[in-house]
């Protein structure tokens, strides 16, 4: 009994902190869980087919318009 006296004030005030931990962690999922109503059109692929023809393009605007090549800095690595 002479234990139970001594540490009686930790023992409530870790009762009382695990009481208000929970009561936080359940109030703030509940606040913050909901889901933002467009988010499926952010997750939506534009296309849902590959477009080559845009990568051509882009390549192609890669090559004219650079004064170094890109694939220049792959070729610098000595082996």
């Amino acid at each position: 009994m002479e234990v139970f006296r001594r540490y009686f004030v930790v023992i409530l005030l870790s009762i009382i902190i695990a009481i208000v931990w929970g009561g936080v962690l359940i109030f703030s999922k509940e606040s913050f869980s909901t889901l933002n109503p467009n988010a499926e059109t952010y997750t939506k692929p534009l296309s849902p087919k590959f477009d080559e023809e845009i990568l051509d393009a882009v390549s192609e605007r890669i090559q004219n318009g650079f004064a170094i090549q890109p694939s220049s800095f792959f070729e610098m690595t000595k082996d």
